[in-house]
């Protein structure tokens, strides 16, 4: 599994992230659901978007600012809000 390039920007946030391996992710901290498909799942986090790339994703335990990840997770990448949608919606555009 790869992990955000710069987890200094996650603290920043207040937000918090745990992983239980590559299984499962508890994120404290979420702004909303931004995408939500078996193999992605974006959510505003902190001052950006936080996604979730892998198999099987689904959403438990949906609160009012946290949720649990659960699924075959691959990849977490964290970037400025701008900067991930547009690689979204270019990706939803292939399928």
């Amino acid at each position: 599994m790869k992990f955000p390039d710069e987890p200094s920007l996650l603290a920043q946030s207040g937000a918090k992230l745990e992983l239980a391996g590559n299984r499962e992710a508890t994120v404290d901290g979420c702004g909303g659901v931004l995408v939500y498909t078996q193999e992605v799942v974006c959510i505003r986090y902190g001052r950006g978007v936080l996604r979730f790339t892998g198999r099987g994703l689904s959403l438990h335990s949906l609160e009012a600012r946290s949720l649990i990840i659960s699924g075959y997770i691959t990849d977490i990448a964290y970037a400025a809000r701008n900067s991930l949608l547009p690689e979204l919606k270019q990706s939803d555009d292939k399928g």
